[in-house]
């Protein structure tokens, strides 16, 4: 594997937000010393999305190598898995379409995951940046990725960073894929909300032995267009990402939690329907203490439809415990089996990053 870092946008129909965001490329002060490149994939957009980005980055004559890949089968997963297939470097940078990384994000990225072999992926810190002034029941519920992620940086005990502006280390990713890891979430699709998909990948990556960590000097800032300030777009952004949980629940049991059997998922799982339930009733009360229409209130019912998504999401509870035996039965057969004979391949010459991948400088 080359050691550099490939930089990967995953777009559908983002026209009109990636000529800032490939500025932002233009604008980053990469050492020399760096290799890297640029790599676009066109998530099957219905719009001028490719045109645009060929057009914008030639604009600043660039000796960066730049790449555009076309991904016909729609899902942010599945773009993913392209970007990483075709990414040449050790560290791949997942840049939303609508991310404008900050001049000295690469320098600092390429840094921290050359220093710390152990980390799997590396969580940002990203700020909103609004296209028109946004109410207040918009900006204080964390619906979108922003803000710190940890209380300090370095590992993060929950395992998880959201992707946009994350960066995976290549070799992580071969090793869950080799050993058969398949997704059990597509992400974002289309018009559809839903999502999940950057936690579970943060979640398998954690199983193959991996750090998930954090960096707050990783500043972006992340834009949100006015299309997005809207309470239908808002209600159905909650509805549809909690469609996730099914998966998602069962991977925070088994990798934040640290439950290995069938009993203690379950006693976990009331755990959590009890937190929510604690939750629920300080928020229906103060729903009645509120003026009906004001933006206290429409941020309460942000919340309280939130809280009643999260605990219908337990209807599924059997979904979510065959989920939790097949996380159980990758790690513990094919995953482990995998690392080992790896492992049991290297000889005492190799460089050893953890788990066992080679680097070539």
């Amino acid at each position: 594997m080359k050691l550099g870092i490939s930089v990967v946008v995953c777009t559908y129909n983002g026209a009109k937000l990636l000529p800032e965001t490939i500025r932002h490329f233009a604008l980053q002060r990469v050492l020399p010393g760096i290799a890297w490149e640029i790599i676009i994939i066109d998530n099957a957009s219905t719009d001028n999305t490719s045109k645009v980005v060929l057009a914008e980055w030639e604009k600043y004559h660039n000796p960066t190598p730049f790449f555009l890949h076309y991904q016909p089968k729609q899902g942010l997963t599945y773009a993913r898995e392209l970007a990483l297939e075709k990414s040449k470097y050790e560290f791949v940078l997942f840049c939303d379409d609508d991310n404008w990384l900050n001049p000295d994000y690469i320098n600092l990225a390429y840094d921290l995951m050359l220093q710390h072999p152990s980390i799997g992926v590396l969580g940002g810190n990203g700020e909103l940046v609004f296209e028109t002034p946004p109410p207040s029941w918009a900006t204080e519920l964390k619906l979108f990725a922003h803000g710190p992620q940890a209380p300090v940086s370095g590992k993060v005990k929950i395992k998880v960073v959201y992707g946009a502006g994350c960066v995976i280390r290549k070799s992580a990713f071969e090793t869950i894929m080799k050993a058969g890891y398949k997704s059990m979430l597509t992400d974002r699709s289309t018009n559809k909300l839903s999502s999940g998909g950057d936690y579970e990948f943060c979640f398998v990556i954690a199983l193959a032995g991996y750090d998930i960590w954090y960096d707050k000097k990783l500043k972006f800032m992340h834009f949100m267009s006015k299309e997005r300030i809207d309470w239908n777009y808002f209600t159905r952004l909650i509805r549809e990402g909690l469609q996730s949980f099914e998966v998602l629940v069962p991977y925070r049991i088994r990798v934040s939690l640290g439950s290995k059997n069938i009993f203690l998922f379950n006693l976990n799982i009331i755990r959590i329907i009890l937190s929510y339930m604690g939750k629920l009733l300080p928020v229906l009360f103060e729903g009645v203490r509120l003026q009906p229409g004001s933006e206290e209130a429409k941020r309460n019912k942000l919340k309280l439809i939130s809280l009643k998504f999260k605990i219908l999401s337990f209807r599924k509870y059997n979904i979510m415990r065959e989920n939790f035996r097949k996380i159980l039965k990758f790690e513990q057969g094919e995953l482990k089996a995998y690392i080992a004979e790896e492992r049991g391949s290297m000889s005492g010459n190799e460089p050893y990053l953890k788990p066992h991948m080679k680097v070539e400088f």
